[in-house]
Order: C-alpha cells, then structure tokens, then sequence
C-alpha cells in the first residue's frame, strides 16, 4: 500500500515538480503563495514545541494545576507538541524543495500521515474539553463520578485509535464515498454540532447561575465553585474559538469541492493547512493568558533557560 501511494503521488509531480497532490497539472504553485508558508511554518514550529511542552509540564508539576479541565487541556497539548515537531517541519521542509524543484515524494507521504492522524485526534480532544466544562457547569453533582480519571484514560486513547485508523482510511483506502461520508465528513460534523449546541447549553445555563448568584444568598462554596467554572469556560471558549478560527477555512474549502464549487485556487490549500496548523501554536499562549499561574511557571522556565542556575 504504500509502495501504491508513492507511486500516485510520483505521477501526480512527474509532470509539473510544483504541482501539490491531488491538484489538477494545470494548477501551479506560485512562489508568493508558498514562501509565506515556509516563513511561518519555519518560524513558529519551536516555539510551539516548546511552548506546548512547558504548558503540559506545569499542569504535571503544579498540584494546583491539576484539575480535570487543565488535564484535558494537556492532552490537547500533547497533540499540539507533535504537531510542531512533526507536521510543521516536515511541511516547510517539504514545500521549500518543491520550490526548488525537488521532488521528495516520501517526505511528503510522512508529512500526510502526521497531519492526517493529528488533525482528527486533536478535533476529538476539543470535543472532550467542551464535554468536561458541560458535565461540570449541566450536571455539577453528579460531575465527580462521571469525569473521572479512569474515563480520561479510557478517551484519550480512544481518540488516538481513530486518529490512527483515520490516517490509514485516508491515505491507503479505495472506498473514496465511504472514506469521504463516513471517516471524514460525519465525524467531524458531528463533533462541531456537538460543541455549538453544547456551547449554546453552558451559555444559558452559566447566565441562569449568574442571575441565582445576584438574587438568592448561595453558600459561598457554591459561589466560588461557579466562579471557577465560569473562568475555565472562558478559557474554554478561546480555545474553541482559535480552533474554529483555523479550522473553518479549511473546512469550507472541502465542503464547497464536495459540491462543485471551486472559489479558493488549490494553489491556496497550503496556506489553509499552515493556517490550520498554527492553532497548535495559538493554544498555550491562550492558556497563559487565561491562568495566571501556569504563566507565571512558563516566564520561570524561560528565565532559568537564559539565566541558569549553578
């Protein structure tokens, strides 16, 4: 199967080196299109390798910090972590030999199972920090029995598995209507109505225990524990909204070729994956934003970089 892959791939750039796989021979790359690429790719892959590491080095090291939305916020990192020292490189390096004219049909075949198996495991990972944050803002009493530690461990490598499973549907599969339909569309629109309509939920449901906050007299264990629900699902909520931010493009691209409709040159698709790929990089900069400890840990790992001590 791979030796097959390679193959198409080889007949899709033996004709035009800058031609991107499954563009039509027609359709170059232009070099104003892919320098913008490489630059960024280029530039933000350490930072967001290392960045990423620090954030699930704190929720590790931190007691404070290890509460069950940080944990499935780590987890989300570890995704973003490989994605800057996997995906993000290896495309730069990729795209800055197409530019020069080198075909490296095997490089790029790594790159596409990289990102084929980080892009749907790390969509699933949202999926599971919004399910945390509604289990805890929906059902508070009942949120210590079903987000546990032992059903963290049991979703994590769930999502793994069909990240795994995707890449091989996507990369090796013959059934395109059932690799499309089934492997690629449904889960994924799945998850996104999943989280508008859990997001619509906890916005009404934060807003009535706003209100039971300013008219009744609540235990101040009760207050406080919605005043830190409510903060982590704003934190919550950026991280979402960066995903959609870099995600939507992406999707919209497919959704309109499903249909026909070609408004984006397949020549633009790379700045769609680098845009799709530098939410890895967004993530823990939200996350230091949002708490205060975790930055506080981040800037002391970064002042014992520089300033090490004896």
């Amino acid at each position: 199967m791979v030796n097959s892959r390679l193959t198409n791939i080889t007949s899709l750039n033996a004709t035009n080196p800058l031609t991107f796989k499954g563009e039509t021979q027609d359709v170059h790359v232009t070099v104003f299109s892919i320098i913008p690429c490489i630059i960024i790719n280029g530039i933000t892959c350490p930072f967001t390798f290392i960045l990423n590491v620090l954030v699930i080095a704190a929720v590790k090291r931190r007691p404070r910090l290890q509460s069950n939305a940080n944990i499935m916020l780590a987890c989300l990192a570890v995704t973003d972590v490989l994605t800057g020292l996997t995906a993000q490189p290896l495309y730069a390096i990729w795209m800055t030999l197409k530019t020069l004219g080198i075909s490296n049909c095997a490089l790029y075949l790594v790159y596409e199972i990289f990102f084929t198996t980080l892009a749907p495991c790390s969509f699933l990972h949202l999926a599971l920090v919004v399910l945390e944050r509604l289990v805890a803002i929906k059902f508070p009493f009942r949120y210590h029995h079903i987000v546990t530690m032992r059903n963290i461990k049991l979703a994590v490598p769930f999502c793994w598995v069909y990240g795994i499973l995707y890449c091989m549907v996507l990369q090796f599969g013959d059934n395109k209507f059932m690799m499309y339909y089934i492997w690629v569309a449904l889960p994924f629109v799945s998850c996104f109505v999943f989280i508008i309509v859990s997001y619509l939920v906890l916005y009404f449901e934060t807003r009535r225990h706003q209100r039971r906050i300013k008219t009744q007299q609540l235990p101040r264990e009760d207050v406080e524990r919605y005043i830190t629900d409510n903060r982590a699902l704003k934190t919550t909520v950026y991280v979402v909204g960066s995903v959609s931010l870099c995600l939507v493009p992406m999707c919209l691209y497919y959704l309109l070729r499903a249909f026909g409709v070609h408004l984006v040159k397949e020549s633009n698709r790379a700045m769609l994956r680098t845009f799709l790929m530098l939410n890895s990089f967004l993530n823990p900069l939200i996350y230091c934003w949002r708490q205060k400890e975790m930055r506080q840990y981040l800037f002391k790992c970064s002042t014992h970089a520089v300033h090490p001590v004896d």
